[in-house]
């Protein structure tokens, strides 16, 4: 197929619309249909990119290794999704690393600042004796406000 030359037949405007893409697409189609799945179509290496050479060989003539590149094929959307799934997994795992190394090294950074302070470890029992005494008895004595 040379595709300079199918352009040359096609009118202006669908000129956009003739690629190579359609043409190899076109042409496996066709090889199916027609050869009822015992023809294989195979393209062949080419020099040129406007260019391409697809060979249809008979059930049993076609060469090993070109059946082994179709079998080889696309890998089904199931494998796909799990490979997907298994990258996802593994760069939030390397996210959530990251997270924990930071905050680590902000921890490491503040006590070594020495920027916190204990606060209220020296608070003294402002009560009376007798008052001491009457909660331990569990007396209901006078109760005292918060700022008495």
């Amino acid at each position: 197929i040379d595709i300079g030359a199918l352009q040359k037949t096609v009118p202006a405007e669908e000129v956009e619309k003739v690629t190579m893409d359609v043409f190899k697409f076109t042409v496996y189609e066709q090889v199916e249909e027609v050869g009822m799945d015992k023809w294989i179509a195979a393209k062949e290496p080419s020099e040129f990119m406007d260019e391409c050479v697809i060979a249809v060989y008979k059930e049993g003539h076609c060469p090993p290794e070109i059946l082994e590149d179709m079998n080889k094929g696309e890998l089904p959307d199931e494998i796909k999704g799990q490979q997907k799934h298994l990258m996802e997994a593994q760069a939030k795992a390397m996210e959530r690393k990251g997270k924990k190394h930071d905050e680590a090294m902000v921890k490491a950074s503040l006590r070594s600042q020495d920027v916190t302070r204990e606060l209220n470890t020296n608070k003294r029992d402002r009560r009376t004796l007798e008052q001491i005494q009457m909660d331990m008895q569990g007396g209901e004595g006078e109760k005292r406000g918060r700022y008495d």
